[in-house]
């Protein structure tokens, strides 16, 4: 019987500190998956770019960063976006990927729920949405699972590698 090694999890708010490392991170997920808008050109900004990014995040009370770790390893990260504009400041845009080598095991789902959860804590924000490839099941099926709905498809959302036009959903979860 061989014995399991435990894992350590820590899920906490990225500061600019973690600039350079965030970068690194998702220039490699870019790579790794079709699913998403980032590509192999990476998410196109430099660690003084991020630092810039995660300092609005971190100031903003309708905005945030989360980083997962697995044994200190950054392994998930989720970001939610809210305009300032009074009229918009209530919908947080979702943006989730996990580390490929980590897909499956329930990180995502984790993450999500942590970010919903503290949606819930801000006062500020009630509703939040994201976009999701059709083709994604895996995925949509956790946003599902999770309360979020299909508000709508959009047609040719997204290219593939190889160029096919893909549709992509407008899914939102309302926040109460």
């Amino acid at each position: 019987m061989t014995k399991e090694k435990e894992v350590t999890v820590e899920i906490r708010q990225a500061d600019s500190a973690d600039a350079a490392l965030v970068v690194d991170f998702l220039n490699q997920v870019g790579k790794e998956s079709d699913y998403m808008t980032l590509d192999e050109a990476g998410i196109g900004m430099s660690p003084a770019d991020m630092e810039q990014f995660l300092m609005v995040q971190e100031m903003a009370e309708n905005r945030i960063c989360l980083l997962l770790f697995l044994d200190q390893e950054l392994a998930a990260l989720l970001n939610i976006t809210a305009a300032s504009q009074r009229s918009i400041r209530h919908i947080g845009d979702v943006f989730i990927v996990v580390q490929k080598a980590y897909w499956n095991q329930g990180l995502g789902q984790i993450l999500l729920e942590e970010g919903i959860e503290w949606a819930h804590s801000t006062g500020v924000l009630r509703k939040l949405v994201l976009n999701v490839q059709v083709r994604n099941e895996r995925a949509v099926h956790l946003y599902k699972k999770l309360g979020f709905e299909i508000e709508g498809c959009q047609a040719r959302g997204a290219c593939s590698a190889e160029g096919e036009f893909l549709d992509v959903y407008l899914m939102g979860k309302l926040i109460d």
